[in-house]
């Protein structure tokens, strides 16, 4: 009886010891699919987070070639204006002393009829 009652005892520990090994081999299978979803997860966050980076040094570039884009179109429009006016100025120039030509030329024309006056007066 001792040795039947000592067999029945060294199976029940042993199935309960292989139980426990089973329990402890599903959790830690359950434990490295948890870790393997985590190490996923964590490479998702550091690609998207390196897309958002990319994102915004790009977007960065673009405003900074938008602003220089602008600058020299300010500056072409600034430097076009500038000689228009300058233009404006040379042909303003120039029409005045036409006119002034011409009132020469019209007080010589009113001198000489005037002249011409006198001679047939006198």
């Amino acid at each position: 009886e001792s040795e039947d009652e000592a067999e029945e005892s060294t199976e029940s520990a042993a199935e309960s010891a292989a139980n426990a090994a089973d329990d402890s081999a599903d959790k830690a299978e359950e434990s490295a699919e948890t870790a393997d979803e985590s190490v996923f997860e964590a490479t998702d966050l550091v690609q998207m987070e390196s897309t958002a980076e990319d994102s915004v040094e790009s977007t960065a570039e673009s405003v900074d070639e938008s602003e220089d884009e602008a600058e020299e179109s300010t500056e072409s429009a600034a430097e076009s204006a500038a000689n228009a006016a300058d233009d404006s100025a040379d042909k303003a120039e120039e029409s005045a002393e036409t006119a002034d030509e011409s009132v020469f030329e019209a007080t010589d024309l009113v001198q000489m009829e005037s002249t011409a006056e006198d001679s047939v007066e006198s």
